[in-house]
């Protein structure tokens, strides 16, 4: 890792992360407040192509402030390169751990009575299959770009341990599903950020967790009954 070529690079890195995790927050509490003003107005894929468009501009301020205030690369970490074998042992791996942990999260929730699944997701698997596309490949690549790989190199950056900076960057991801208004899209998406931000942590592939994203997505959006994200 190369050091920020910023006269004050703490308060650089805090300032970006702040915007970061705000910038998230907004989109998904704008996305469905849009998605409410607009009512039958637009259609459903028109309104999920505007509000994924406002996330790649989400991603471009971040781009842009990396670029401008830090001086420095979006991801600090370089990739560690695997075999393709290493690579498809990962992705069972950690698709494996997610189902588990998500059926533990489901069970629970049931038990107590909690379980109940956004219709907000029910109403995008009835989206075109070009635009559910679209939604998968932005969430799949983007979020993994801005929560695993490029918060947790900074965050680690204020802390002797792994662990907080895996944390912090899971919660605002899991809060950032918040607008789907469920616990389970609030739950699963927290295990699946400790997963995820473990992995990057200890092998330092963020490749790997592109893969494992987008097949959790397509799943979600077209094979519903199995992971709920």
């Amino acid at each position: 890792m190369t050091q920020l070529a910023t006269k004050n690079p703490r308060f650089t890195i805090i300032y970006g992360l702040i915007l970061t995790a705000v910038l998230f927050l907004c989109f998904s509490v704008g996305s469905k407040v849009f998605s409410i003003l607009a009512g039958p107005g637009l259609s459903l894929d028109t309104r999920f192509i505007i509000s994924r468009l406002f996330f790649w501009l989400c991603f471009v301020i971040i781009l842009v402030y990396v670029s401008k205030a830090e001086r420095q690369r979006l991801l600090l970490w370089d990739d560690e390169p695997y075999s393709v074998g290493y690579y498809i042992l990962s992705v069972i791996v950690i698709l494996l751990i997610i189902v588990f942990g998500s059926g533990i999260i489901g069970l629970t929730l049931k038990r107590l009575d909690l379980l109940k699944f956004s219709p907000t997701i029910t109403l995008m698997r009835n989206m075109s299959t070009p635009v559910k596309l679209l939604g998968i490949i932005t969430a799949g690549v983007l979020e993994e770009l801005i929560f695993r790989g490029y918060m947790i190199p900074r965050l680690k950056l204020f802390f002797k341990s792994g662990h907080w900076p895996v944390i912090i960057s899971s919660v605002i991801f899991a809060l950032g599903h918040w607008g789907y208004g469920t616990a389970i899209n609030v739950l699963v998406p927290l295990f699946i950020g400790l997963v995820f931000g473990y992995h990057y942590y200890r092998y330092r592939n963020i490749n790997i967790l592109i893969i494992c994203h987008l097949l959790i997505d397509l799943n979600a959006m077209f094979t519903p009954d199995l992971i709920k994200h």
